[in-house]
């Protein structure tokens, strides 16, 4: 028997209630007694789950905090069409924005100052930056263009280009308190990019 859209609905929402509860308990956790003393185990009592749940949600104690399902998301739709006279610097600016900012504002700020305090977890931050998160903005600029060597190693310039300068911004965005908003110090940081750019 085949489950309707309401009991696949009702589905949805109770894992990503779980989900939910796993990711704030782990942040309260991270916070209080610091990232590496706490344990899965911890984890997984403080959100009334098996230890085993918690791993059917995250791969790793370090994906509650860059794991992040609706910034994956966020992005391939933002990839997934071009805005009438966008530039190339425009369009990865705004599916990488999109991916930054979605979800839970505060869990989301919570998260990246985390991340700011932990070497393993900027480490890790990195290198899904540089790998396989940061090669769909190279794929969706390349997309209908010449596959030659030139074409892609200016998508790649433009994709690490706009990372860096907004993984700038988040950095700068945290140690000013969360004064305005995130989307707003990205915006600026790009602006001061596209002006170094145009000189």
């Amino acid at each position: 028997m085949v489950a309707d859209d309401g009991e696949t609905s009702l589905r949805a929402r109770k894992r990503r209630r779980t989900q939910d509860t796993i990711a704030d308990c782990a942040l309260r956790l991270f916070e209080e007694k610091g990232y590496d003393a706490v344990t899965v185990e911890e984890i997984a009592a403080a959100a009334d789950v098996a230890p085993r749940t918690f791993y059917r949600y995250f791969p790793a104690k370090e994906d509650v905090i860059l794991g992040n399902p609706d910034g994956r998301a966020a992005s391939a739709a933002a990839l997934s069409q071009r805005h009438p006279g966008e530039s190339d610097a425009e369009f990865v600016t705004r599916a990488m924005l999109a991916g930054l900012i979605a979800g839970d504002p505060e869990r989301t700020a919570r998260s990246y100052r985390l991340i700011q305090s932990v070497p393993a977890l900027q480490a890790r931050m990195f290198r899904l930056m540089w790998g396989s998160d940061q090669q769909q903005f190279v794929d969706a600029l390349l997309e209908g263009t010449e596959q030659t060597r030139d074409a892609e190693l200016r998508a790649r310039v433009i994709a690490h280009a706009v990372s860096d300068t907004l993984r700038i911004a988040v950095t700068w965005w945290l140690q000013g308190h969360q004064t305005g908003t995130l989307a707003d110090a990205c915006g600026k940081a790009m602006s001061y990019l596209s002006e170094a750019v145009e000189r």
